[in-house]
């Protein structure tokens, strides 16, 4: 999204009718820190955009609330431990999947579709 100099709030917007909230968890934003650090690469300065955008946008950043050095399983926990709706956007593949299992819907581009959602199915009891 940011490579190809796409708004996200907007997307958002178009995408979630209604009332909607960007935030992030500390860990996130550690980890961005980290990788913009450690890759002299385009994925390091995509990250240092994304810490840029979080600082010019003011998103808000909460607590993960739990001792981790994997950010994703933050993620999760923070998603289950919410009593409101709530997306969690992710490129990550993996990520995607296994909150999909848990039943927590996400937010992910498309190259040439925008943003997508998937379907908020209810976990599986198997």
């Amino acid at each position: 999204m940011l490579e190809q100099r796409r708004d996200i709030d907007e997307e958002l917007r178009d995408l979630i009718h209604g009332p909607t909230r960007i935030a992030t968890l500390d860990m996130v934003e550690r980890e961005l820190q980290r990788i913009g650090r450690t890759r002299a690469s385009k994925i390091g300065a995509m990250a240092n955009a994304a810490l840029e955008l979080l600082k010019l946008r003011r998103y808000q950043i909460l607590s993960a609330g739990i001792e981790t050095s994997d950010t994703d399983a933050a993620i999760i926990s923070f998603s289950m431990a919410r009593n409101e709706p709530l997306a969690v956007a992710t490129i990550d593949r993996k990520l995607r999947a296994a909150l999909s299992r848990l039943g927590i819907a996400t937010v992910y581009p498309k190259r040439h579709r925008g943003l997508l959602m998937s379907k908020n199915v209810p976990p599986s009891s198997t």
